[in-house]
């Protein structure tokens, strides 16, 4: 029979077969003490574990308990009000409850020592100086380059300004003792008043202030603006009221590349503590940013799609921009979208969430247009300049230079002539995406993936861009012998060296994941774009999102015709997104924009909808069709994708789960099927795609087999997902 023990308390750990574990509390430990919320550290599997409390009574047992060695805290880590968001999550995603809530952790509160969070200096500037006054009050020349960058970036760790200068850190010291900048121990602006704006708001932009300001309570708002319409704007006039009424709010941005933008922008202007929380902080920032927020000692937090964990004292809005981006999907392990939480969260607290974008995914657009958002159009730029002139250029016409298109490369020339720059996008990196031998068409490919090589001319290697495999490039064909091995097909490589031999003294910088590494790389490329130095960039989608350059005229979008022939239904949908990113990057300021679009397809449907009409009417058409085959988001969908190193083992892992399910006739399933790429690092792939016409229909269906998995050894040998609403097919 089972027992009850009187000290005992549930928790959860980062396992997936549980989603609360019963522990015992010793005698030396009072049960009064401890309340739901707390880090405590238990026994698990011969090592020890930091667990959250989430009650402090025990479930049934009939085995010995182990008991829980300490207590971490005074009072709840968690907030009542975020572990019972955590709990909707885990309910949503039928992911075991100890996965979500170490979701939402920092690494720092995972450490079983529980030690004192460290110091970390900050440096920012106490206050802003003109050229001229930085080189009147500093004699040294090294200083006065900490300093303006510092100006211009900042706040910094002087570790982030070691390519500026060696020794930073000295640098910032003595600019200490000169009363020029303020040391912290945080990464947040809280040193300047803010700085009003010089322009007056559209008649769009009044409109969304005055209708999201007035609301009370919960509401969501899609932000529908086309590139340049001003939506920072709208979030900072926002915001700043908030934090005039002592009230905090969370911004949610796609890349931490955007990251430092936007909170370089809310930092001008909005007079309180503005924090950044993303992974590329430390460990220790990361913890102390989301302390502070939970103390309600930080006004605005600026973060990747992690932050919407972070607790919060008096959360009072969430924004979310670029809602539409695939980054803000999680695409391994617990698969969550941060946007669809943002929703989830702001209802729960009762707020009003702002989904921002000149892009809305359909999602989000079917929900606009169904009156389920509040939907606000902004349709005018900000610097009344027309949005950039696109032309689809026919390439079959054309004869190619490594890549490019004669006319391109002159036009290219010409905004280079006139001190502008120019974007060449292609989202492809290497030199070539294939290695094929003319005389029997085989082509290299991976022995670990079912994928072709590319071929990076700077290594002179071929390289899986999936399992990171590196091959070394063949004299002949191995499989017939002939020597008429060649490339085919072009990337960022290739076309960066086709800019510099077409035109000569033109700089060409490449920004790919094979130029750009490091944090500080990037600082140092974006630095040196916004400089306004006439330039071409040749790169990959790091450069199509929210950067504001402004001398920046021309993009040249090169090989979209793929997605036409994609088996993923939401492939045009991604492109039409990505084409009008890019495109916005082009006329931001006072400089008319141009947009140039390589294609074997000129006469593609997707262009006449898209181009010749607009956004709105691409979505509007997609949806119809989307709703005709069934798809989402007419519908809803599942996958669950397994993988194993042995083929059998995955078909008896699928044939077990269709076998177990109860039909439903709402939830039709679709496979087992291989998956797109059916061998990728040496494993295996297949999957099972659940849709559904309804969503409560679907979570029965996936509830179900959930628990005949986590309660079957069939599992064993196989590394299996679930993936609630899923973004693409692969």
């Amino acid at each position: 029979m089972p027992s009850i023990h009187r000290n005992t308390i549930q928790v959860a750990l980062p396992v997936p077969f549980a989603d609360g574990l019963t522990y015992l509390v010793p005698d030396s430990i009072s049960i009064e003490s401890i309340c739901v919320g707390m880090r405590v550290v238990v026994p698990f599997r011969n090592k020890k574990m930091v667990a959250i409390v989430i009650a402090t009574h025990g479930g049934d047992f009939t085995k010995n308990l182990k008991a829980i060695s300490k207590v971490l805290d005074t009072s709840e880590f968690i907030t009542p009000q975020v572990l019972r968001f955590m709990q909707q999550v885990h309910r949503y995603y039928l992911m075991p409850l100890g996965e979500v809530i170490f979701t939402g952790v920092p690494k720092w509160f995972k450490n079983v020592e529980n030690p004192s969070l460290p110091q970390e200096i900050w440096w920012q500037v106490k206050e802003r100086l003109t050229q001229e006054e930085i080189k009147i009050r500093f004699k040294s020349t090294k200083q006065q380059n900490i300093f303006k960058y510092l100006q211009d970036n900042g706040p910094l760790q002087s570790r982030q300004m070691s390519h500026i200068e060696k020794g930073a850190s000295s640098h910032c010291n003595a600019l200490l003792k000169k009363e020029v900048l303020i040391k912290s121990d945080l990464c947040f602006v809280d040193a300047h008043p803010p700085k009003n704006p010089d322009f007056i708001l559209t008649k769009d932009q009044g409109v969304a202030v005055k209708t999201i300001s007035s609301v009370d309570g919960f509401e969501p708002f899609l932000l529908d603006g086309i590139t340049g319409s001003g939506k920072t704007e709208i979030y900072i006039r926002l915001i700043k009221e908030l934090v005039n009424n002592n009230q905090q709010a969370l911004v949610l941005v796609p890349e931490i590349g955007l990251t430092p933008q936007l909170f370089h922008e809310f930092a001008k202007r909005i007079h309180g503590r503005v924090a950044v929380f993303h992974s590329g902080l430390t460990t220790i920032a990361r913890a102390r940013a989301w302390e502070k927020a939970k103390l309600g000692e930080i006004d605005v937090i600026v973060a990747t799609r992690s932050g919407i964990f972070t607790p919060f004292k008096n959360l009072a809005m969430i924004v979310v921009d670029e809602e539409h981006d695939l980054s803000f999907k999680q695409q391994d392990g617990f698969r969550y979208s941060a946007r669809d939480l943002a929703v989830m969260r702001a209802k729960m607290e009762n707020i009003p969430v702002i989904l921002g974008s000149a892009t809305p995914s359909l999602e989000t657009f079917n929900n606009a247009k169904l009156g389920k958002y509040n939907w606000l159009r902004l349709r005018e730029r900000t610097n009344k300049q027309d949005l950039p002139s696109i032309q689809v250029l026919d390439v079959r016409a054309h004869k190619m230079q490594k890549g490019l298109s004669k006319v391109v490369l002159q036009q290219i020339d010409a905004e280079i002539q006139k001190g502008n720059q120019a974007l060449v996008f292609l989202n492809r990196r290497g030199w070539s995406p294939k290695l094929t031998c003319n005389d029997c068409g085989w082509v290299a490919e991976c022995d670990e993936c079912d994928t072709y090589v590319t071929y990076h001319k700077h290594i002179n290697r071929l390289r899986c861009h999936h399992c990171e495999r590196v091959y070394g490039v063949p004299e002949f064909c191995p499989e017939c012998g002939s020597q008429k091995v060649e490339t085919m097909g072009v990337g960022t490589e290739k076309i960066h060296v086709g800019i510099e031999n077409s035109l000569k003294d033109t700089k060409v910088i490449r920004v790919d994941r094979d130029t750009v590494k490091t944090p500080n790389q990037w600082q140092r490329t974006v630095d040196e774009i916004k400089s306004g130095i006439p330039c071409v960039m040749v790169g990959t989608q790091m450069l199509s999102k929210g950067h504001d350059f402004p001398n920046l005229t021309l993009v040249v979008i090169v090989n979209v015709d793929n997605s036409f022939f994609s088996l993923d239904f939401r492939a045009t949908e991604h492109l039409s997104q990505l084409m009008i990113q890019v495109s916005g990057r082009a006329g931001r300021k006072d400089k008319i924009g141009k947009v140039i679009i390589q294609s074997q397809c000129p006469e593609h449907e997707f262009f006449k909808l898209l181009l010749g009409k607009s956004y709105e009417d691409y979505a509007l058409h997609e949806l119809q069709q989307r709703a005709e085959v069934g798809f989402p988001p007419a519908s809803y969908m599942a996958i669950i994708r397994a993988r194993s190193r042995d083929e059998k083992t995955v078909e008896a892992f699928f044939e077990y789960i269709v076998t177990h399910t109860n039909e439903n006739e709402t939830v039709t399933i679709m496979g087992p099927i291989p998956a797109p790429m059916y061998k990728k690092m040496g494993q295996y792939q297949m999957q099972l795609i659940f849709n559904g016409n309804d969503r409560k229909s679907l979570h029965q269906s996936l509830s179900q087999i959930v628990s005949l998995l986590r309660n079957n050894k069939i599992c064993n040998n196989i590394i299996w997902s679930l993936d609630l609403d899923p973004i693409n097919l692969s």
